[in-house]
């Protein structure tokens, strides 16, 4: 049994796995989650019936994602392709 606060997303781990490698020396946390601000704001660009606009914090977002694993299994994300800014911020 897998005792990890974020075993129920494991479906998605190839996802989570490649956006981690390539953020990559970048932010802190060992899981796609970790990584997230609590107080983090996500404004959807695009519209789905039944999907929200915006969300606000890790929470919100883990609960969108919650179910994920229950209608798909991902097996591989790969074809990373980074493009850092070259302008500090």
């Amino acid at each position: 049994m897998n005792d990890s606060p974020y075993a129920a997303f494991a479906a998605l781990d190839p996802f989570f796995d490649i956006v981690q490698k390539g953020l990559e020396g970048l932010v802190d946390g060992q899981h796609f989650f970790d990584t997230v601000a609590d107080e983090a704001i996500f404004e959807f660009r695009y519209h789905f019936p039944g999907w929200p606009q915006k969300l606000g914090g890790r929470g919100d977002l883990m609960a969108l994602y919650a179910g994920y694993g229950d209608n798909i299994i991902l097996h591989d994300a790969d074809g990373l392709i980074v493009h850092p800014c070259q302008i500090p911020a």
